[in-house]
């Protein structure tokens, strides 16, 4: 209501103290009066109050304490500490503890108007900001609500798009969306054992699937050729690493799955491509992508007349270790034995 008076709550012991307040306030403010903290509690639970006069000592209670719990719960309700025992220490407390100011008994009556005065325009001050940090906030949540769903709706467009992309060179090679799939399931096995950060698990999975996306720049009679490709061919299917980084640009998530899209065909030793990146310089996802990429080869690839076995890919890794690839990753899939799983 507009024409609501202040309430003021008086919370002192001693009944001459809280009359005396009580006259000299109640022609401009409502004024509540409580002999105790249980008195104060309950009015502050049950009333709209704007200010608090509160004694520094109250028979069976700390009144800084009191004035602590009362910031903690109301922390928009301005405190101004009445005592008759004022010491540095207790005012340096009282104002720690968030209290507006502090008046010494027997206070003049102008000043108790004054800082009363002052106190309520602190305390409408306050709750103003509070209410336009409110509004803020709703806006930004009802903004990041927005965002979100257009992100969504962005990300479900890409993925639709990404996998439009992967059936339609499966269409020409016959492998490319069986080998994604399992590619993806193998790396989350292989990261599983190293104990990455589920953020990181979460981009590897992406990678894995999305890893063979710039084929659909290659001709599509190359994909399907089943002689040996010739130099020039090769070379072609060696761009499909840096095609995919650059189709991923588009996506709503080309800064973390691009790496290891990019990097998949690096060596260890540096003699892989495109950039012929060694060792760490390589990113970890894309070393562990590299070893499921080239243990699914091994087994599934429908160029090769016949396809390893668990023990010839075994070996097949052991001796590429630290060249091809990263050695611990060589042990992790050898010690935890994954290849029982491919």
């Amino acid at each position: 209501m507009l024409n609501r008076k202040p309430a003021i709550l008086v919370i002192d012991d001693e009944a001459c103290v809280r009359h005396s307040l009580k006259f000299v306030l109640r022609d401009e403010y409502k004024v509540l009066a409580a002999p105790g903290a249980l008195e104060g509690r309950f009015y502050l639970s049950s009333q709209h109050i704007d200010i608090v006069l509160l004694d520094i000592r109250l028979r069976g209670t700390d009144g800084l304490r009191l004035l602590y719990e009362i910031k903690q719960k109301f922390p928009y309700i301005e405190i101004i500490m009445i005592t008759a025992y004022a010491s540095l220490k207790t005012i340096r407390k009282a104002i720690r503890y968030g209290a507006f100011d502090y008046l010494i008994k027997p206070f003049d009556k102008n000043e108790l108007r004054t800082v009363v005065r002052n106190a309520l325009k602190d305390a409408k001050n306050r709750l103003a900001i509070k209410n336009e940090l409110d509004k803020i906030k709703e806006s930004t949540l009802y903004l990041e609500h927005l965002i979100g769903n257009a992100r969504q709706t962005i990300i479900s467009s890409s993925r639709n798009s990404m996998t439009a992309i992967l059936l339609n060179i499966h269409s020409r090679d016959g492998y490319t969306w069986a080998h994604a799939g399992r590619v993806t399931r193998f790396s989350a096995l292989i990261a599983e054992k190293v104990g990455i950060t589920e953020d990181e698990m979460q981009r590897l999975k992406c990678s894995a699937f999305l890893h063979d996306i710039g084929k659909v720049t290659v001709d599509g009679a190359i994909l399907e050729k089943e002689s040996t490709l010739t130099e020039h061919e090769f070379n072609m299917i060696k761009r499909h690493p840096e095609k995919g980084a650059e189709m991923i640009k588009s996506t709503p998530f080309p800064d973390l799955i691009i790496p290891s899209i990019r990097h998949h065909h690096e060596r260890y030793d540096g003699s892989g491509y495109p950039d012929g990146l060694t060792g760490e310089e390589i990113p970890y996802t894309a070393r562990i992508l590299a070893v499921a990429d080239a243990i699914d080869a091994m087994i599934y690839s429908p160029a090769r007349q016949h396809t390893f076995t668990a023990e010839r890919v075994e070996r097949e890794l052991r001796t590429h270790s630290g060249t091809q690839f990263d050695p611990e990753l060589v042990d992790v899939v050898i010690k935890e034995k994954l290849l029982s799983f491919a």
